[in-house]
């Protein structure tokens, strides 16, 4: 087909550039939205709950991420935090820490602050007793 002039070829092929448009939007909007869940399901794993009906077994899995009860030297509350001294920080084990509930972990020279954002009083009293 020969077409006189621009406007002659988007006059007859105005459906099949409008489909390819309507086509192209919608692919980057599913792009768009697959992305976002493929990142929310590789990101970050989801927390495991924390049965805090065995006392026992939550102190233990503290105190073994921390280098045993007698590693902490104080301890307070501070709002959803757990703040800490220990003797010795190198018998301080991340991951086991993480797993046993903490939501994440502040180290600043000889403080360390514990993040439990809902239970962090609960625990306290689980681990110390006050």
């Amino acid at each position: 087909m020969v077409y006189a002039d621009a406007n002659d070829f988007l006059a007859q092929n105005a459906w099949w550039m409008a489909l390819i448009a309507a086509g192209l939007i919608v692919i980057a909007i599913l792009a768009i939205f697959l992305s976002g869940l493929v990142k929310r399901k590789g990101g970050k794993e989801k927390k495991k709950k924390i049965d805090y009906k065995d006392k026992e077994a939550v102190k233990s899995s503290y105190f073994e991420a921390l280098g045993g009860e007698g590693n902490i030297i104080e301890k307070e509350i501070v709002g959803s935090r757990i703040k800490l001294r220990l003797n010795d920080y190198s018998l301080l084990d991340k991951e086991k820490i993480k797993e046993a509930g903490v939501d994440g972990f502040i180290q600043m020279s000889d403080k360390l602050y514990l993040v439990v954002k809902d239970d962090a009083n609960k625990v306290y009293k689980i681990l110390f007793g006050e």
